[in-house]
């Protein structure tokens, strides 16, 4: 609503719209050599949910036809994604991430390849979302260069945001409790090594 918000800290950790923050430090950000530090990339999966027959309990992850990855769940769905696109700078908002029916249908045809079990079941979801990525591939986390003090990034974990998230939240509180990450060695992430 663009009030601003008096804080002693804040950590940009807005997946694909991380770069949207450059503009939260103003001028002094815009000044800094390092603006590009938060640069950020949106990769767009689609993806069904199908019932499946039986409740799984492997994923399975396919070459060829798209590279179809398969994950159950509890609840007995099918959970299908595959044929990422492009990384682009994420235009679309939250949660409105605009749906493309022709890729909904090319991972129908590839269930279909790859799944005799699942193949001819119509998808009850569709959907899609954007994996926050790097020009390098790797996360940036870290103290954001060109703002004086307070202002932390930790963003781009593309699929992997959910199995690294906790390892990352202990590393940006040890960074704004003790100025340093006591168990992980964030050089290789480092927001000024972009």
């Amino acid at each position: 609503d663009g009030s601003v918000v008096d804080a002693d800290a804040v950590v940009v950790a807005c997946g694909p719209w991380t770069h949207e923050a450059q503009s939260w430090f103003g001028s002094e950000l815009e000044a800094s050599a390092d603006a590009n530090s938060m640069e950020m990339y949106g990769t767009k999966y689609h993806s069904i949910l199908v019932p499946s027959p039986r409740v799984l309990n492997q994923a399975v992850f396919f070459q060829g036809a798209g590279d179809p990855e398969v994950y159950p769940r509890p609840d007995g769905d099918a959970y299908i994604t595959g044929f990422p696109e492009s990384p682009v700078v994420v235009t679309d908002r939250p949660g409105k991430e605009q749906l493309i029916p022709e890729a909904i249908s090319r991972l129908v045809a590839a269930t279909k390849v790859v799944s005799s079990e699942l193949g001819g079941i119509e998808p009850h979801t569709e959907q899609c979302c954007y994996l926050p990525t790097t020009v390098n591939g790797l996360p940036v986390i870290g103290k954001i260069p060109g703002v004086k003090k307070g202002a932390f990034v930790a963003s781009g974990h593309s699929c992997w945001g959910i199995l690294n998230g906790p390892a990352t939240g202990q590393a940006v509180a040890d960074l704004l409790i003790k100025g340093s990450a006591s168990k992980i060695d964030l050089r290789p992430f480092d927001p000024q090594n972009r």
